[in-house]
């Protein structure tokens, strides 16, 4: 889990959100007030609202609280890894905010937390999976 989350507040322009993400080379970003989670920002959220030029990323002039995704999937520090894992692929999301009894922000579980996690735990072990490529019927690859 990471412990030191940066947040925003939800007036936060999306525009700092997005220069926060970059100079900090992160991906999500919670949206709180006074502690509680209002939602979060993705790297994915910032770019699906902003125009690409040929030199930079150029968001709107937007507050983070119209984009943001409210009512994120969460879990309490006791939650077990796997069923973080689950909802996490099973919803394609990459980030969980981690919540105490009082509903407060504490953390933020990512994939990339995860995939720390089993270097940890299984650093010598081969990749456990039998590979099959499929080709689609209405792909061109020969």
């Amino acid at each position: 889990m990471s412990r030191r989350v940066i947040v925003i507040g939800p007036s936060t322009p999306l525009a700092a959100a997005w220069d926060i993400m970059v100079t900090c080379r992160i991906r999500h970003l919670p949206v709180v007030r006074d502690g509680l989670l209002l939602g979060i920002v993705s790297d994915r959220d910032a770019l699906l609202h902003s125009k690409a030029t040929e030199d930079a990323i150029v968001p709107p002039s937007i507050p983070v609280s119209e984009i943001m995704s409210p009512f994120p999937y969460v879990c309490d520090p006791s939650t077990h890894v796997a069923d973080i894992v689950r909802t996490m692929t099973e919803q394609k999301i990459d980030a969980m905010p981690v919540l105490d009894a009082e509903e407060k922000l504490i953390g933020l579980v990512t994939s990339t937390d995860l995939l720390l996690l089993l270097i940890q735990y299984d650093e010598a072990r081969p990749l456990p999976f039998e590979w099959e490529l499929e080709r689609h019927p209405s792909s061109s690859v020969g």
